[in-house]
């Protein structure tokens, strides 16, 4: 009797069916640890609303007609990817495309020499003033993206301090000036060499001697030694450095706009088609053809960084470190780095003179005509960014820890997945990054809003209530009343939804706090408080109106519009956008109803998954345009790779064993990483302080199309300034950049030497 056996179209189902079981199975584990999940849910969940949505609303974007309407698949258009292939098109843009190619190569070949130079004579040269090179090394990280484009302008160009008035030359036809490629590359090598050096040091400082100790007594050269054994054991660090120069490089926005002239980069075109053509279409297709060579050398980049670790991480050399004597050696790399150094110097301190110059080329005479107006028109813009960045700030480090923890100590399906998506938001060019939020968060994104609820609701039904039944009663009848309260926003108004919502939680906290056993006092008084939150969306505007009035009795200045701002600042913390707060008030709401019991646990999760519908269906769902969380989100987006990777750097380095004892004697993912994981993370988790504050404050290419006459940020306001020709505003708002942040890093190192007292330096390379 013959056996049949399936058809193969059959197992596709099946093997699909087991591995969704699999995972379900393996998620209802983690579950069991909530605060674990929440983690898990928080990071996934802001990753997938600000990273992967916008990333492909941006880039899809390009294959959409927008002249027409109807469904999508009735708008798909490839007209500008043709272009690349048309005789009339096609020659312009495929040398835009080969330009920003070969910009990249030249930026990243001569930032990575560069910065091998400086790390090589830091750490083996043992040169004069060794701090004093790495504090110079440094300044092109924290000032403005396109400073030292303004500097190089203002010493080299058309009416330079010295191309024109020392040297004398006037720039014709066929005469080669500071604007082009040249000048282009010469300035992002400038910017950009500071990553290779800190990564290349790094690496230097972290090599075994022994090896080369063992060449060197066995007769070899020190030239020999260096180029068999030195050089193979950076070459991981160095490739890893000239990949990541290259994407940097091509996802420069502010240096193309500043010096580049009629060499046109695909960064620079994509901004025209968005400020000059608005032509949203084009520029999604120009951001879907950039991130081609930027998302393939990132991969690339990723895998020799994952390779860093077979050289030493787990601290220094016993043997110490290996210096070079010979002056044949050593004498040329110190006179690089000096000469580079004082370049360096040269270049910032043009920038601080230029804000005081009366007029640049012609009267150089001081004067301070342009701090008086750069205060008096620009303080918005500064006080606006300072705050922006240090409210993001926080957020970026303390989401990159975790996502850190979640990558390096669980094991789940998708972790890679986590791990990549994370880094991704740094990683594509800023423009592209950009153009998604804009075409994202202009309109609300219903669908992103109900995956959210779903998402929400699904946690929260799955660890509060053990009955398969119960969870999906809650479920349906909860979403139910929750989206019929959502549209009470058109009668009520958004304020009297607010108050609505916020009595139910306050009613909710007094029967708690007053049926409860007194044990569950607490979780009453946390009901109260989330109610009195909702409240203070209306209420907060009783508090900053006489703010706003007492700034319109001052004398128009400095004092009035920081008073001023100051109200909007205050908004900021009390009118969080109601899907975002959805997410918290989720958490809050299990840790709430995991001391309920009986049948009031049913009653009161159907409730607390109504509430938390209505916060993410009502109103306008996380329409952000025109809003300062907007901007957060993408400082956020933009600094987390560099808190992730400090933070599994850091992990890597300690013995997970340390965990697991606190998890042996009853220790909870929660406590574990409070008690036990974040201290020991502390200097990667300040040297991820550093590096966000640092980057939001410099941003520029990201935050470009998310300004607004209320929001605005002062990289903004230096290129708006010098598209007007206020040069010298320009050096005014960027001297003030350099100083803040010089100032913040200053602080976080105060704080540093307080908080870890012997236990070393912030680890700044963690987070390259």
């Amino acid at each position: 009797m013959a056996v049949s056996t399936p058809a193969a179209p059959n197992r596709a189902p099946s093997r699909f069916l087991a591995s969704f079981q699999r995972r379900y199975r393996e998620f209802s584990l983690i579950a069991r640890d909530p605060v674990l999940m929440i983690g898990l849910l928080f990071c996934g969940l802001f990753l997938f609303i600000f990273v992967v949505y916008p990333l492909y609303r941006g880039t899809a974007n390009g294959f959409l007609d927008a002249t027409t309407s109807g469904p999508w698949y009735t708008r798909l258009s490839l007209k500008f990817f043709a272009r690349y292939f048309d005789s009339y098109y096609g020659p312009y843009a495929r040398q835009v495309f080969w330009n920003t190619l070969e910009m990249g190569l030249l930026t990243a070949t001569g930032g990575t020499v560069l910065g091998f130079i400086f790390a090589y004579t830091v750490v083996r040269c043992n040169p004069p003033y060794r701090g004093l090179i790495h504090l110079l090394a440094l300044v092109p990280t924290v000032s403005p993206p396109f400073a030292l484009a303004l500097s190089t302008i203002l010493l080299f160009g058309r009416n330079g301090l010295v191309s024109y008035k020392l040297l004398g030359i006037n720039v014709g036809p066929g005469i080669n000036d500071v604007y082009g490629l040249d000048g282009l590359v010469f300035v992002q090598v400038i910017t950009f060499f500071s990553v290779a050096y800190l990564i290349v040091r790094a690496m230097l400082e972290r090599l075994d001697p022994s090896m080369e100790e063992a060449a060197h007594s066995l007769g070899a050269g020190k030239l020999h030694i260096f180029r068999t054994v030195t050089l193979p054991l950076l070459i991981p660090g160095i490739a890893g450095s000239f990949l990541l120069l290259f994407v940097e490089s091509l996802a420069d926005l502010g240096n193309p706009l500043f010096i580049s002239g009629n060499f046109t980069v695909l960064s620079a075109q994509i901004f025209l088609a968005v400020a000059g053509e608005y032509d949203y279409q084009k520029a999604s297709a120009l951001a879907f053809v950039l991130l081609l060579p930027t998302l393939l050398v990132f991969l690339v980049q990723r895998y020799y960084v994952t390779r860093r670790s077979y050289v030493s991480v787990t601290g220094k050399p016993t043997g110490g470190h290996i210096t070079v004597r010979e002056p044949w050696i050593r004498g040329p790399f110190i006179i690089v780095t000096y000469l580079t150094c004082l370049l360096v110097i040269v270049l910032y301190v043009t920038i601080i003179y230029g804000s005081f110059a009366t007029a640049w080329g012609t009267d150089f005479t001081p004067t301070l005509t342009w701090w008086r107006l750069m205060i008096t028109r620009g303080v918005e813009s500064v006080l606006d960014t300072t705050f922006l960045s240090a409210f993001a700030t926080p957020i970026a480090a303390l989401t990159g820890m975790v996502i850190a923890f979640l990558v390096v100590r669980k094991r789940f399906s998708g972790k890679d997945t986590l791990d990549f998506v994370s880094n991704l938001g740094g990683a594509v060019p800023g423009t592209i990054l950009g153009i998604g939020f804009v075409l994202a968060f202009s309109t609300p994104p219903l669908a992103v809003a109900g995956i959210l609820y779903a998402l929400l609701a699904l946690y929260l039904a799955r660890t509060v209530l053990a009955d398969r039944r119960q969870q999906w009663l809650a479920l349906i009848i909860g979403a139910g009343a929750g989206i019929g309260l959502a549209f009470l926003n058109e009668p009520l108004g958004a304020v009297g939804l607010y108050y609505l919502l916020g009595g139910i939680y306050v009613a909710l906290g007094l029967f708690t706090w007053l049926r409860q056993p007194a044990t569950s006092k607490g979780i009453g008084w946390l009901l109260i408080g989330m109610g009195l939150y909702l409240f203070s969306y209306d209420l907060v505007e009783f508090a900053t109106q006489p703010i706003a009035d007492l700034s319109r009795t001052i004398a128009r200045g400095f004092w009035s519009n920081a008073i001023f701002q100051m109200a909007d600042y205050i908004r900021v913390f009390f009118q969080t956008p109601p899907p975002l707060l959805a997410i918290v008030y989720t958490f809050l709401s299990w840790l709430a109803l995991s001391k309920a019991t009986g049948r009031s646990r049913l009653a009161l999760t159907t409730l607390a998954l109504a509430l938390i519908a209505a916060l993410c269906f009502m109103g306008k769902p996380l329409a952000l345009v025109g809003t300062p969380f907007i901007i957060i989100a993408a400082f956020v987006v933009r600094s987390l790779p560099a808190s992730v990777r400090a933070g599994v750097a850091a992990l890597q380095q300690i013995d997970p064993s340390i965990e697991e004892a606190s998890a042996m004697l009853g220790g909870d993912a929660q406590v574990t990483f409070r008690k036990v994981t974040l201290p020991l993370i502390m200097p990667a988790l300040l040297a991820g302080l550093i590096f966000s504050f640092t980057r939001h404050m410099t941003s520029l290419s990201a935050i470009i199309f998310l300004i607004s006459a209320r929001w605005r940020i002062v990289t903004a306001s230096i290129l708006s300034e010098w598209e007007q020709g206020g040069i010298s505003i320009a050096a005014a708002y960027s001297t003030v950049i350099i100083f803040v942040v010089f100032i913040a890093i200053g602080v976080l190192y105060f704080v540093t030497r307080k908080l870890l007292g012997s236990r070393g330096d912030v680890d700044l390379t963690l987070g390259v």
